[in-house]
């Protein structure tokens, strides 16, 4: 990347986080609230998996972003950072540096899975290969893995490891697959709006009860 596009993505990075970072509550009266960041797959140039019913894997992780945002009122506890707001790329290397520079509690990174397999379908959570902090990591990924099963009602593929760049994240991170954009029904609750508010719901559960352990 030129360098003055690389400056100028974070400088929208950090507009970002500046705009997110108090969606939430205030937390109680003399207590910090937990900082939560909560990471939409790809985005701008990179528009992830592209899918059945002109599905695409970038707007399905920032509409359910979003809706985490929205209803994290309900925690007084949780502060909800985004990565992204809107349709922009950002660098995987700024992602997880805006969440230690924020000094997160926890990182959750939302994607849409795709297969050559067109019958392939369910939830898959991954936790990093080397991460620094596994045993965290491993508890909130079984979190997230419960609830967007119970969520979608689709086929639960267990807590998986791969080589993530969340490895280099310094605190609880894990990768939530919500489900395959290249199977008809996982589609077509990947894409209804109210499924969408259905899995942010149940993510912001799953986080509460993670930082509440």
């Amino acid at each position: 990347m030129r360098r003055p596009y690389r400056i100028a993505v974070m400088i929208s990075l950090i507009a970002t986080v500046c705009a997110s970072v108090a969606i939430g509550g205030g937390g109680a009266v003399g207590k910090a609230p937990i900082l939560v960041v909560i990471d939409a797959g790809h985005g701008g140039r990179d528009p992830g998996a592209l899918g059945l019913s002109s599905s695409v894997e970038k707007d399905i992780t920032l509409a359910v972003a979003r809706s985490i945002a929205l209803q994290a009122t309900r925690y007084p506890n949780l502060s909800i950072v985004l990565t992204r707001i809107d349709d922009r790329f950002i660098e995987l290397a700024d992602r997880v540096a805006k969440a230690r520079q924020v000094r997160a509690a926890v990182y959750v990174s939302i994607h849409a899975n795709s297969a050559p397999d067109a019958t392939a379908r369910g939830v898959e959570t991954y936790v990093a290969q080397g991460a620094r902090d596994a045993s965290g990591s491993a508890a909130l990924a079984a979190e997230l893995q419960k609830a967007v099963v119970v969520a979608t009602g689709s086929k639960d593929r267990g807590v998986r490891s791969a080589s993530l760049y969340t490895a280099r994240a310094t605190m609880p991170a894990a990768l939530v697959e919500l489900g395959f954009l290249t199977e008809k029904q996982d589609v077509r609750l990947l894409t209804d709006p109210s499924v969408q508010a259905r899995i942010a719901a149940r993510i912001l559960e799953a986080v509460n009860r993670f930082v509440t352990q």
